[in-house]
């Protein structure tokens, strides 16, 4: 006994049951030699798996198309022949669905209701023609051509009538039906092509299509014409599949025809894969492996889980970029994400409006390819859907509202041209990302405004509350050194008459000062010793040959500017608490050198050192401290310490580069 026959052998052995295809009750065997049968002689071996697919896939993608094409309906550059041609692909594919349905399901080919839907499906191809001549008719230039394309139009419908009258009747032949419906097509959509379509000034995205249609339907008709042979009138089927797909291409050019390319893309490989799907459940090879298996079913469960699996996560892949592609090819569009990046992070960088608004002008223009783009103010006038924040048409351009502060305050025309295309979904998305950039910028320039402003106004209330302090405090100096003076000039007035009266006009010449500069917070080293030398003359009277004055100032230093007042308080705490109290004569040191950033004041004496400046705390060295703190914060600072040898040192350092106001 042969291999062939030992293995049908142990078919029939296995499966009693001849070559019916079943499922046992309860166990789910399968019948593998009845299913292959079933598959080699019934569906399969018939054409109808590949008439389901085809069918199926080209009544989703119509269906898209259709509401789709419903969606953008009210959008300018949307052809109303989209509609007519989705209601003709509808009509065919689910004609077609319908009649391999029934015919799989065991209905005779002349019965009613299968001759009922090849009507149906063969009316949607006879009004296909009217769809196609209507998309080519606005590229017919010259009155000839709209002629010709006109009266092309009028035979396109009144053969569509016969057609379709003939139909009615249910009273025809299939194969004739077939050859007369594609000459009809044939010969209209050739003379349309011929009459309509120039290489020159029809765009690629509608000429390459249409030359695909005419071309394929071209041969497919003349392997329909009477006489052909069998395997001529089968590749004359798998052209006319071609030709439909390229009609999909052709009438992708509305609004949303970016998205219908993807959605169209996705159901053609889910086609794809399901015709090779098929192909590997029913190939010799699968049924050798099921024959040698112990179990069958298992296996060929397995065998099917297996591939439904690796088809699924391969087309993920292949999905995303045949779609990338044909984005490409038909729209040339370009990485809509890279350059929505670039333009936000150019325009961090631009704080003036009409360099933002030139800045979204050129992205606009670059990436779109556009004749023109502009950004203009919006006035009152705006139609209400533009203050909505929808994207307009009107007069050839689209109109892509701009908020900031939110409202709408600034609209992007743009006109694509002659040239270009009509704008896509993809292109309007891209159009209405840079315009939300540009408000957002905007919004964020007017905060840093406000920002700035609110500072500056907080820097003069600031400088405001400071002058106050500083007026307070040096109204705390004034009347203190004013009742010290006194007592010295009252004193003098006892003992020397003549002094006295210096002292006073010394008095006069000190307060003459003190007003002078009473509302200026700085003064320079320069005038603040001028003005320390009159008041230590002052002292000197009261002191006598008791007290030695010491002054130094770098020539650098002469010019900074110091707080008005600074060293008087310090001084004064020196007479009064350390060389008053201390018997017998006094030195007192003042010093004032610049080192680096830096502003050095220096006064020291010889006296009775820390112990009567912790007995008494006057308001010399604590207002010093304060006024130091309000007009520098901690870049100054004020120090107190003893000095070798007797005595004390106060230390004061102040930032160097400060201006003095007049």
């Amino acid at each position: 006994m042969t291999r062939k026959c030992l293995r049908h052998h142990r078919v029939r052995r296995d499966f009693p049951g001849g070559g019916a295809s079943f499922f046992r009750a309860g166990r789910g065997i399968l019948d593998v030699h009845g299913l292959r049968r079933l598959c080699c002689e019934g569906l399969f071996g018939c054409g109808l798996t590949t008439d389901l697919i085809h069918f199926t896939t080209s009544l989703l993608i119509t269906a898209v198309l259709l509401v789709l094409t419903l969606r953008a309906a009210r959008l300018p550059g949307t052809p109303a022949a989209n509609i007519l041609f989705a209601v003709c692909g509808i009509l065919w594919s689910a004609g077609g669905l319908v009649g391999v349905l029934l015919l799989a399901a065991g209905m005779a080919r002349d019965a009613r209701d299968v001759r009922a839907a090849w009507a149906v499906q063969y009316s949607g191809a006879a009004i296909f023609p009217i769809a196609i001549l209507a998309v080519w008719k606005p590229f017919a230039a010259l009155p000839w051509q709209k002629t010709t394309a006109r009266a092309l139009q009028i035979c396109a419908g009144i053969s569509a009538m016969a057609i379709v009258a003939v139909l009615s009747t249910l009273r025809f032949s299939r194969g004739t039906l077939t050859r007369a419906t594609a000459i009809n097509a044939g010969i209209v959509l050739v003379l349309g092509a011929a009459a309509t379509l120039r290489r020159g000034s029809t765009p690629r995205a509608v000429y390459l299509p249409s030359m695909a249609i005419v071309t394929a339907l071209a041969i497919a008709v003349l392997m329909m014409l009477p006489g052909s042979g069998g395997w001529l009138q089968g590749v004359a089927s798998h052209l006319i599949l071609l030709m439909v797909m390229c009609t999909f291409l052709l009438f992708a050019r509305f609004r949303l025809a970016d998205r219908f390319i993807r959605y169209a893309v996705r159901i053609l490989l889910a086609a794809l894969w399901a015709g090779m799907l098929a192909g590997i459940t029913t190939a010799p090879t699968t049924w050798e492996v099921l024959h040698r298996a112990q179990f069958p079913s298992a296996v060929h469960a397995f065998l099917l889980v297996l591939s439904v699996n690796a088809l699924l996560v391969s087309i993920v892949f292949v999905d995303e970029r045949i779609g990338k592609q044909v984005n490409r090819w038909l729209f040339r569009a370009p990485d809509y994400r890279a350059e929505t990046r670039a333009l936000g992070a150019r325009l961090r960088d631009l704080h003036n409006e009409q360099a933002i608004a030139d800045a979204v002008k050129d992205a606009a223009r670059r990436a779109l390819e556009l004749s023109q783009a502009r950004v203009k103010a919006i006035d009152g006038a705006a139609p209400a859907a533009l203050l909505d924040g929808e994207t307009v048409e009107q007069a050839g351009e689209v109109l892509v509202p701009m908020s900031s502060g939110g409202r709408v305050t600034h609209l992007l025309l743009v006109a694509p041209g002659p040239a270009r295309p009509g704008l896509v979904s993809s292109d309007v998305d891209y159009l209405r990302a840079i315009a939300g950039l540009y408000g957002n910028r905007i919004d964020a320039l007017a905060r840093e405004r406000e920002a700035i402003e609110r500072q500056s106004r907080e820097a003069v209330l600031l400088q405001q509350v400071t002058e106050a302090e500083l007026r307070a405090l040096r109204a705390q100096i004034n009347p203190h050194f004013l009742f010290n003076s006194l007592n010295t000039v009252a004193d003098l007035i006892v003992r020397d008459s003549v002094r006295a009266e210096t002292m006073t006009l010394r008095l006069a010449s000190v307060f003459r000062h003190v007003l002078a500069h009473s509302s200026r917070p700085l003064t320079t080293v320069r005038d603040e010793i001028e003005f320390l030398r009159a008041y230590l003359y002052i002292e000197e009277a009261r002191f006598g040959d008791r007290l030695r004055v010491e002054i130094a100032v770098d020539e650098a230093a002469s010019g900074e500017a110091v707080p008005s007042l600074i060293l008087q308080p310090l001084v004064e705490n020196a007479l009064k608490h350390g060389l008053a109290p201390k018997p017998g004569p006094g030195h007192l040191s003042i010093a004032v050198t610049a080192e680096g950033s830096v502003l050095r004041l220096r006064v020291e004496d010889d006296g009775m050192g820390l112990a009567g400046r912790r007995e008494s705390h006057g308001v010399g060295l604590a207002n010093v401290a304060e006024r130091l703190a309000t007009l520098y914060q901690d870049r100054a600072s004020l120090a107190l310490e003893v000095r070798q040898g007797g005595g004390c040192r106060v230390m004061v350092l102040i930032p160097r580069g400060q201006a003095v106001t007049e």
